[in-house]
C-alpha cells in the first residue's frame, strides 16, 4: 500500500468512526449489552430472537414518519401533522369499511388519498400564503384531530374514541409473515432503501439537499424550491396515510388517538440518525439506525418492566439531547464556513 492509498484508507476509516451511523451502532450495541444483563434480574430475556423479530415488526409504522418528515428537514422543512394525517387514514379505513361499505382495496386508496390532501393543503398555506411550516402544519393538524372527532361521532351524537371493523381478507393480510416478522417491516425496509437512494443518487435528493442547505441560492441557480416543497409535503403525508393503513390492519379499528405517540418518534429518528434540523444534510440510513435504537430501547425497557411513562420521559430526553448535539454540530460546521 503506497502513501496515497494509505492516507485515503485512514480518512475513509476517521469518517466512519466519526459519522452518526458509527455512532449509533456503538449505542446500538451498549442499550443491547445493558438490557441483556438487566432482563433476567426481572425474569425477563432480553437477547433472543423473539425480541429481534418484535423490534423489526415495531419499527414500520414509525418508518413512514421517519422517512417523510426525514425528506422534508434534509429540504429545510418540517411537518408536525404528520401522525394526525396517518390516523385520518386509520379512521377512514375503518369508517369506510364498517360504514359505506367499501372494499378492503378501495377504503386503502381513499385512506391515502384523503392523507395526500393533508400534506397539499400543507404545501399551499406554506409556499402560498406564506406560513411558516411549523405554525401551518401544527393547525392542520389540530383540523385533522377535529375531522377524525367529527367521523367518529355516531347517529345519536356520541363520540366514538374507536371504531371497529370487520373484514376477512384484512384478517388474513395481518397474519402475513416470514420468519416471524411482518410484510409490513419488510415494506418499510424496502422503503427506506428506495428513499435513500433517491436521497444520495438522484438529481431529485441533490436539489433537495441544496435547497435545505440555502433555499435563497438554490432558487437563485433555478431550482424550483416551490414544486419541491409540495412534493415533499404531500409524500410526507401519504407515507403518515401509509402508516395509519397498516396500522388498521394490525388492530382491525381506526382511533382518534391512532399513531399520536409515533409523530415525534419519527423525528427523533430522523434527527438522532444524523438529518439536520436546519436542513441539508443527513439520509435514511442514519434514520433507520436511529429507528432501530429507540425502539430497542423501548422493547429493553417493557422487557425489565419499566414503567411506560418513564420509557415516554426518556424517549423525549433522547429527542432533546438529538437537537442539542444537532445544534453544536451546525454551529461547529457554520465556523468551519466562516473560517
Amino acid at each position: 500500500m503506497d502513501v496515497k492509498q494509505h492516507v485515503s484508507f485512514e480518512a475513509t476509516i476517521k469518517r466512519i468512526v466519526r459519522s452518526k451511523a458509527f455512532m449509533l451502532i456503538i449505542l446500538l450495541i451498549l442499550l443491547i449489552i445493558l438490557f441483556t444483563i438487566l432482563a433476567p434480574m426481572n425474569d425477563g430475556v432480553f437477547f433472543q430472537r423473539q425480541t429481534l423479530m418484535r423490534i423489526l415488526s415495531d419499527i414500520a409504522i414509525p418508518s413512514c414518519l421517519a422517512i417523510g418528515v426525514g425528506m422534508l428537514i434534509v429540504s429545510g422543512g418540517i411537518d408536525l401533522s404528520a401522525a394526525r394525517a396517518g390516523g385520518l387514514a386509520a379512521m377512514t379505513v375503518a369508517v369506510g369499511i364498517s360504514r359505506w361499505g367499501l372494499p378492503w382495496w378501495g377504503a386503502f386508496i381513499v385512506a391515502l388519498v384523503i392523507a395526500g390532501v393533508v400534506g397539499l393543503v400543507n404545501a399551499v398555506l406554506v409556499n402560498e400564503l406564506g406560513f411558516m411550516p411549523f405554525i401551518a402544519t401544527m393547525a392542520m393538524a389540530s383540523v385533522a384531530q377535529a375531522i377524525m372527532a367529527l367521523i367518529a361521532t355516531d347517529n345519536a351524537g356520541r363520540s366514538l374514541s374507536v371504531i371497529p371493523f370487520v373484514d376477512e381478507t384484512v384478517d388474513k393480510l395481518n397474519k402475513v409473515t416470514f420468519l416471524d416478522v411482518t410484510w409490513s417491516a419488510y415494506l418499510l425496509l424496502i422503503l427506506f432503501i428506495i428513499y435513500g437512494i433517491i436521497l444520495s443518487k438522484s438529481k431529485f435528493g441533490r436539489m433537495m439537499y441544496f435547497v435545505g442547505g440555502n433555499r435563497l441560492a438554490a432558487r437563485l441557480t433555478g431550482i424550483n424550491s416551490k414544486r419541491i416543497s409540495y412534493i415533499l409535503f404531500i409524500n410526507t403525508s401519504v407515507l403518515a396515510g401509509l402508516g395509519g393503513v397498516i396500522y388498521t390492519t394490525r388492530v382491525k379499528n381506526g382511533g382518534i388517538m391512532t399513531m399520536v405517540n409515533d409523530q415525534f418518534t419519527g423525528m427523533t429518528a430522523a434527527i438522532l440518525g444524523g438529518i439536520s434540523f436546519g436542513g441539508g444534510a443527513g439520509g435514511m440510513g442514519g434514520a433507520f439506525m436511529g429507528l432501530v435504537v429507540i425502539r430497542t430501547f423501548s422493547q429493553g425497557m417493557v422487557i425489565v418492566g419499566s414503567s411506560s411513562y418513564l420509557a415516554s420521559v426518556l424517549s423525549g430526553v433522547l429527542l432533546i439531547i438529538a437537537l442539542t448535539i444537532d445544534y453544536f454540530s451546525q454551529r461547529r460546521q457554520q465556523r468551519r464556513v466562516n473560517a
